[in-house]
């Protein structure tokens, strides 16, 4: 199985003004905004910041398309998609001898509910027949991600928030101690009811 990032997310969960807000480089919304010395080093660690967050839960949480291509068809009547919540998903292949994905699935169902999402076979259904292309011959695309920032769980924001925080606060250098284990407690905390116990984490 092989994943790869399509499209990425257009935003971040969480936003200049409100990582300035918390880290009290600004008061107000117009200070925010007034404020752009460190916009380039705030807007690389919000997104180092949102990616640990997704490496650590599993998830993704804005809208993202991701492609998979797997090199057979599974044993069972579904195919898990990873890093929920999951919005839409495609499947096309490719068989010996024919061109790059002619081939669309669409004797299935995509169950967005479940977490991790899945894509199922109708009733009665089977995988195709046909023998595959050698080489990556099932792609799926698919959408994951809650939206856009206004969807996304508070208790996500603010653990990225508090990752921020500590990256601010401790730039280049090595901390070590009692502050450290509070952040990553209140991180882990944050987090622990959206972690994705799947092998897909």
């Amino acid at each position: 199985m092989q994943i790869q990032l399509t499209t990425p997310p257009a935003v971040e969960p969480v936003s200049l003004e409100e990582a300035k807000l918390h880290l009290r480089l600004a008061t107000t919304a117009a200070e925010a905004a007034a404020y752009t010395t460190e916009d380039n080093w705030l807007t690389r660690n919000i997104k180092s910041a949102r990616t640990q967050c997704e490496f650590e839960t599993g998830r993704r949480f804005i809208t993202q398309t991701l492609t998979m291509y797997l090199n057979r068809w599974p044993d069972e009547r579904y195919i898990r998609i990873p890093y929920p919540p999951l919005q839409s998903a495609t499947v096309t292949y490719q068989l010996e001898g024919e061109g790059d994905y002619d081939n669309t699935l669409s004797t299935v169902d995509v169950d967005i509910v479940s977490e991790p999402g899945r894509i199922i076979l109708q009733p009665n259904e089977s995988w195709p027949n046909g023998t595959l292309y050698t080489d990556k011959p099932i792609k799926i695309t698919f959408v994951c991600g809650y939206g856009l920032a206004v969807a996304v769980p508070e208790d996500i924001k603010n653990a990225m928030l508090l990752k921020l925080e500590d990256a601010y606060n401790n730039r280049g250098q090595v901390v070590i101690g009692v502050s450290v284990s509070k952040i990553e407690d209140a991180v882990d905390s944050l987090l622990r009811n959206y972690v994705v116990h799947t092998e897909f984490k």
